[in-house]
């Protein structure tokens, strides 16, 4: 029996494991052993010296000897505690090997770390003498174990830091942190050697190890968290598909005991053995409809209870999950939700790759694999991805697998030529349709008796049914469950359908199904039924209700999770093949569908002058089910068919005409990624359009949209489908906060209410169930401005959720003191982008406008991104620099970022205020405007007032400058300074003076707003008295005047406002007829702001009308 451990060595031990798992990195801990004793740290840098001599870069290695002296005095002292076959010495000794090759690659960090080591040795007592003052070995223990984790500490930090990629890393910059970290440990190493000067017991001991471990437990509990925060921000921008949902899916409609047979099979055991020497790889395999994917969930299931098991569960409706690289970040992020202790790994890797690499994410798995023990991967559905992305797959999973010795990997699938090929030689197989005939038995017994327990049937009838059912168990998916007569049930199992023609809308389900680019809900789809393309809708359609799929089509569709999709791909594959006869045509159905999309659009449903209420309403009564849907994919669709069937030229034109983006600011010309000559050469309006459309769905920038930065950019949509939406999802969000509500909402939307804010993310197309569930995903999803240097943990990752909060963090944490900056503002030629950001935001602090010049003149200032340029024109303008912001406009701009616009003008100086509107584009106006009227300076407000009276006069016609004026009066300017009688009173005075260039349709359309916003008195009698038409309304059928929409509202405001204009002649419309004004909520309760009810107000505007023609009349007499 061997002698116990004694508790010191235990110790060490442990604080060994946690040097090895702090690393984190298998091959730097092996190269951290590589030195056994203090001979060979002495042979490593009399090898340094005899290289470096030569060059000159001898650099005083002999501040060494303290260090190598102490360590060896502790090195004699902890071998008298140790066990003869520990190997805890050599980490005394390896490490310091390790640093010094590594950090020998560059001079600059040798320096540097020489110095740290120097440091750590002068804060290492004399070992020597220890064992005299202290009288037990248990008090030397204690106090040795000390040392040995600090210095394991200062070892690992240091190490991890020399493991950073950056051959130019300036550490004038980013060494005074690290150099922090070794301070701290420097100091707990004299707090230890203080102890050895005099006798201590044990209390003082415990006092310095509780010291250490409070130190040590903040520090870990500060990692802890920003590792989960960057964990979780990495997992919400990657979005994986973790299969859960498909799965539990799977799991609430298997039937017990259907997966018994394989789970005695022989061939399944000896796999699942990871000590037998047998093939690391299963292949279950069988014809469409054995069973194939329910089997695979059961082995998940069962699986998971004892052992790692990663899974993909492809589907071909979630066509998300069909490429390698989809599966494999998915096994990557079940690996880091399984164990925590990978998610550093993941965390670290490159996310750019990761997002688009699939050598690069294989490589990632296979090391996480390759550390985390016995794991299992059971892929199901692989013959439903294409065959490419199969193969791909296949081959990193092989590559991973001969690396992985305690690996086992399962594939589920039909037998595919391809896949085959691949399996037939490292696979074993199992024909799931030749050993699952008692599995179909148990199936159809169960599903039998679960008929016969929920119907009234008598004996006699039970035994017929049973009699017909038992010969047809291989048909156990029956329908038999929405069947109540055995009427009924006779004729389903005498005769299933065989007809996938009986209707044209049964045709029109099937294309729709199987041409969508993401699969429909329930809801968008009987929606998209009610739309006829040949029809043409002034009002969005209703939608069908409670349509019954299953019914109409049969039982190759079914309704899952609120989504409709055929029962297998196969049947997919089958009516789509030109090889059967009456197949439906693939392209045909996406025209179809594309025209059904459009004809939706184009209906009416982009009108942005419909108000807050109006637009709840519509969600209400389903109007707008469609609609998110229709935004996304019709750009998709279009782009899909190129021509092949002829084009939706009317639809488009339509479409253009009534969802035209007055506010439109992308004047650039597009990349022409639309290929339909026809429309480029008949209509080349909508040709841009389109062209337009497709730009803003492939931005680069999409991905951190949402709705709270709007303003930001809906207006790169040449349509209103942005702006309309943003309004329609943020109605949304206000019914669903009334619990009240939320029913009939779920009734047209189903129960996925709670939408992402990032308009790109698919969870804004799918939402959540709660918003818990949604906040949760939007935690770190919603911090789009990241720190730029890449070494910030976390907020390299994380982000900030404005542009000013992660400047102030910049200047807070990143800028450095000038004296810190000194050598490489002399050396600019050899930095690197990340050593360059601080030394520029100082250099503009500092006003050095030559000392800049030379920076962005150098090859590493025309690699700087644009954000930056932004951030520090922003820095420049808050420290009052104009020359400074003008010299930071990179060479190529064409237009000033609006937020430097807006900068400038709110420093409130005239001279930034003149270059502001000096270069202000159209697509700044809107914003500019509403910031020019905050502006405490009249005279700053008259340079405004003056660059718009400046616009070229109108033609004739003046339908473009009047429509451009326009882009200043939109209806977010009278919303926001609402109340503000100053404000009003300047833009009173801009409408004055643009007397005769806004057109009388302008001026209609901006008392419409006034209604909708303000309801402004002011404003309403400047626009009448300089000509707008009372009872302008830009849908004439509704008649939707500026009366009509104050009188929807029940504010004191809009009560006043429509008894000013009742009193200057607007009309009330007809009485007894829906037309009638009075009808409306806000013109029901005037009375309790006006003392007097609608139809006493009306009474009193004639009986004064008539008083004043009187008097008109008798003054002429």
């Amino acid at each position: 029996m061997s002698a116990a451990i004694n508790p010191a060595e235990q110790v060490l031990q442990e604080a060994q494991k946690l040097f090895r798992r702090n690393l984190r990195d298998q091959n730097l801990y092996a190269e951290s052993v590589t030195a056994k004793t203090a001979t060979d740290v002495y042979d490593t840098i009399a090898n340094l010296q005899e290289t470096m001599a030569p060059k000159g870069q001898l650099r005083g290695l002999g501040r060494l000897t303290p260090l190598m002296d102490r360590l060896s005095e502790l090195s004699a002292a902890m071998e008298a505690l140790l066990s003869p076959e520990s190997d805890l010495l050599a980490l005394i000794w390896g490490p310091i090997k390790a640093i010094l090759l590594r950090s020998s690659q560059n001079m600059r960090v040798f320096e540097k770390n020489i110095e740290m080591l120097s440091m750590i040795g002068d804060a290492f007592p004399h070992f020597v003498g220890i064992v005299q003052r202290f009288l037990t070995d248990d008090m030397i223990g204690e106090l040795l174990t000390l040392f040995y984790q600090e210095l394991l500490e200062f070892y690992c930090i240091t190490l991890v830091f020399l493991r950073r990629k950056s051959s130019k890393m300036d550490f004038d910059i980013v060494w005074p942190n690290h150099k922090k970290n070794v301070e701290i440990i420097a100091s707990n190493l004299k707090r230890y050697s203080a102890l050895t000067t005099t006798e201590k017991d044990f209390l003082d001991i415990d006092e310095a190890r509780e010291a250490r471990n409070q130190s040590f437990k903040s520090l870990t509990q500060e990692e802890t968290h920003n590792e989960r925060a960057k964990y979780l921000g990495l997992k919400a921008r990657v979005s994986p598909d973790l299969y859960d949902r498909r799965l539990s899916f799977l799991r609430d409609r298997c039937v017990p005991g259907c997966a018994e047979w394989l789970l005695r099979d022989a061939k399944f055991n000896s796999w699942l053995d990871i000590s037998k020497t047998t093939l690391s790889w299963l292949w279950l395999q069988g014809i469409p409809g054995a069973g194939k994917t329910y089997l695979a969930a059961m082995i998940i299931d069962h699986m998971r209870k004892s052992h790692r098991t990663l899974f993909a569960l492809v589907n071909h409706m979630n066509k998300t999950s069909l490429t390698a690289l989809s599966v494999i970040q998915s096994l990557l992020f079940q690996a880091a939700e399984d164990d925590k202790e990978l998610r550093p790994i993941l965390v670290e890797t490159k996310e750019r790759e990761l997002h688009g690499n699939t050598e690069h994410a294989a490589g990632l798995l296979g090391t996480l694999l390759a550390t985390a023990g016995e794991t299992y991967i059971i892929i199901d559905g692989l013959d439903e991805m294409e065959e490419t992305e199969r193969k791909i797959l296949l081959n990193h999973l092989a590559a991973i697998s001969e690396s992985s010795e305690a690996l086992r990997i399962l594939i589920c699938s039909r037998v595919e030529h391809d896949i085959s090929d691949m399996l037939n030689t490292k696979a074993m197989s199992i024909r799931v349709n030749d050993g699952n005939h008692g599995s179909i038995q148990v199936y159809v017994d169960h599903r039998t008796r679960s008929l016969t327990a929920s119907r009234e049937f008598d004996s006699d009838t039970e035994s017929e049914l049973f009699s017909l059912i038992s010969p047809l168990s291989a048909k156990a998916n029956d329908n038999l469950e929405q069947m109540s007569s055995i009427d009924e049930i006779r004729s389903e199992l005498k005769a299933l359908p065989n007809d996938l023609n009986e209707a044209r809308r049964c045709r029109k389900i099937l294309g729709l199904i199987g041409c969508a680019t993401t699969p429909m809900t329930i809801f968008e789809m009987e929606h998209a039924l009610a739309v006829d393309p040949e029809k043409e809708y002034h009002d969005p359609p209703s939608p069908l209700e409670n349509f019954n799929f299953v019914k109409s089509c049969g039982p190759i569709i079914e309704v899952v999770e609120e989504t409709v999709q055929f029962v297998h791909f196969t049947v997919q594959e089958y009516i789509f093949s030109p090889e059967i006869d009456s197949y439906i045509d693939r392209a045909k159905a996406v025209h179809n569908l594309a025209s059904t999309l459009l004809a939706y659009l184009g209906s009416g449903v982009l009108d942005m002058d419909l108000d807050d209420e109006e637009i709840a309403d519509n969600i209400v009564r389903g109007k707008y089910r469609l609609f998110e849907y229709a935004v996304f994919h019709w750009p998709t669709l279009i782009h899909q068919l190129h021509g092949k069937r002829r084009s939706h030229e009317d639809l488009l034109k339509r479409l253009d005409e009534r969802g035209a983006n007055f506010e439109f600011g992308n004047y650039e010309t597009p990349i022409r990624h639309y290929r339909d000559e026809q429309v480029r050469k008949n209509m080349p309006q909508v040709y841009d359009m389109v062209c337009h459309t497709f730009q803003l769905h492939l931005d680069d920038r999409r991905w951190d949209w949402n709705w709270r930065n709007s303003d930001s950019w809906v207006n790169f949509d040449p349509l209103c489908t942005m702006p309309m939406l943003v309004r329609v999802q943020e109605s949304l969000e206000r019914l669903v906060s009334n619990l009240e509500r939320v029913a009939s909402v779920q009734r047209h939307y189903g129960t996925g209410l709670f939408r992402c804010v990032h308009m790109f993310c698919w969870r804004n197309l799918r939402g959540f169930r709660t918003h818990k569930d949604r906040d949760a995903h939007t935690t770190n999803h919603g911090r789009p401005w990241k720190c730029t240097i890449p070494d910030c943990d976390p907020f390299a990752t994380i982000g900030f959720s404005s542009r000013s909060k992660r400047d102030d963090h910049w200047l807070k944490h990143h800028l450095h003191p000038a004296s810190q900056i000194g050598a490489a503002l002399d050396n600019f030629e050899s930095l690197d982008i990340a050593e360059a950001q601080p030394i520029l935001f100082r250099l503009v602090l500092e006003d050095r406008i030559d000392s800049v010049r030379t920076l962005l003149s150098a090859p590493v200032g025309k690699k700087l991104k644009a954000e930056i340029f932004v951030s520090a024109r922003n820095l420049a303008i808050r420290e009052g620099s104009l020359d400074m912001t003008k010299l930071l406009a990179p060479k190529d701009e064409k237009q000033v970022p609006e937020s430097v616009l807006v900068s400038a003008v709110k420093k409130e100086d005239i001279n930034f205020a003149k270059w502001a509107i000096s270069r202000a584009a159209t697509g700044n106006w809107t914003k500019l405007m509403t910031v020019m009227l905050s502006v405490k300076s009249d005279e700053i407000y008259a340079l405004w007032e003056h660059y718009i009276l400046a616009l070229p006069q109108p033609s004739p016609c003046q339908g473009i400058i009047s429509a451009r004026l326009g882009i200043l009066f939109k209806q977010t300017l009278f919303t926001r300074i609402k109340g503000d009688v100053n404000k009003e009173e300047r833009l009173k005075h801009t409408l004055i003076e643009l007397k005769g260039r806004l057109s009388e349709n302008l001026m209609g359309r901006i008392l419409l707003r006034i209604a909708r916003t303000s309801c402004s008195r002011l404003l309403t009698e400047t626009l009448l008295s300089l000509g707008a038409p009372i009872d302008y309304a830009e849908d004439r059928e509704r008649r939707t005047t500026a009366l009509r929409i104050a009188s929807k509202q029940t504010t004191k405001e809009a009560a006043f406002l429509m008894k000013y204009l009742l009193e200057n002649g607007a009309s009330p419309g007809r009485h007894s007829t829906c037309d009638w004004i009075g009808l409306e909520k806000g013109a029901k309760e005037i009375v309790q702001w006006l003392g007097v009810t609608w139809d006493e107000l009306l009474d009193q505007i004639i009986k004064d009308d008539i008083n004043v023609r009187r008097f008109v009349e008798a003054s002429r007499s």
